[in-house]
């Protein structure tokens, strides 16, 4: 099992993120979330000095795009050429339900041999179901499973052979992205001992320090 933590722990740039992360983590989540935000888009210097830390890296595509319409594809193209010095583990995209989305993504990983991992990036890992079994993973959100009621075991027995990156995050019945206290502690041995077994990345996305850290030791404890 790896660990890995979202560029977005401290209130700082990606980079600095990165440096500070280092000391915890076997790999980082680059997130690279708003695609009409030009801010958001991959900076070439940016890149060269994340690259140039030797982090292992997974990437978080865009997610404010319709990407069951084929020229929206362009974005996430243009964002996969931008981010190759990475050699990044995989590429996450949130999962739609469209047919075209699959006949897009499909193209898409034809074109640049990428890896990619589908997210359920809500209440919808049921769509899961619709995923083809080659070349595709699941970035199974465990985070917003737990969230929105469902339970871990039935992830694992449905879709655990196909899972190939772990997002895990508590929630306080409110909101998710909290710190990992908030879930069960047998569920998380479940998740850590699956992780284990099929040597995954699990990423603790909680988006502030104290929470990671917190979450850091408890999973370290199991």
């Amino acid at each position: 099992m790896r660990i890995a933590a979202p560029s977005f722990i401290k209130r700082a740039d990606r980079i600095t993120n990165v440096r500070f992360l280092q000391e915890f983590v076997d790999e980082v989540e680059l997130l690279y979330m708003s695609s009409l935000y030009e801010g958001d888009e991959p900076d070439p210097a940016e890149v060269a000095e994340l690259a140039a830390t030797g982090m292992r890296f997974n990437v978080h595509m865009p997610y404010d795009i319709d990407l069951s319409k084929k020229e929206n594809w362009a974005v996430i193209e243009r964002y996969a050429e931008l981010l190759l010095p990475l050699e990044a583990h995989t590429h996450t995209l949130h999962i739609q339900k469209e047919d075209s989305f699959f006949e897009h993504l499909i193209n898409f990983i034809a074109k640049t041999d990428l890896p990619v991992t589908l997210e359920n990036g809500g209440d919808d890992a049921n769509l899961f179901g619709l995923i083809p079994n080659e070349p595709v993973w699941i970035c199974a959100d465990l985070g917003h499973v737990l969230h929105y009621g469902g339970t871990v075991e039935d992830i694992i027995r449905h879709w655990g052979r196909d899972i190939g990156l772990i997002h895990l995050h508590g929630s306080d019945g409110m909101r998710d992205h909290q710190s990992l206290k908030y879930i069960d502690k047998n569920t998380l041995r479940l998740i850590k001992n699956f992780a284990e077994l099929q040597e995954l990345t699990v990423c603790v996305e909680v988006f502030e320090e104290n929470a990671f850290l917190e979450s850091l030791d408890i999973l370290l404890s199991l």
